[in-house]
């Protein structure tokens, strides 16, 4: 079995992405019904990153030992 991800098949093309730092996953489901491509018919996903990344755990553990 092949597998890329735990993420929906996609066939289309991706535009973009935009990284929002929020505290929440509602607050940045908030953000996402803000986007005026959704009235064109676009979709939007709105998934969880900085659990899953290394680099950000990385960054928070060097952050918080530059402050104490």
């Amino acid at each position: 079995m092949v597998s890329d991800g735990p993420f929906a098949e996609s066939k289309e093309t991706i535009g973009g992405y935009i990284l929002l730092k929020v505290n929440t996953l509602d607050e940045a489901v908030a953000i996402a019904q803000e986007c005026p491509g959704l009235s064109y018919g676009i979709q939007v996903e709105v998934r969880p990153v900085a659990g899953e990344c290394p680099i950000a755990e990385e960054l928070r553990s060097e952050a918080q030992l530059a402050r104490a």
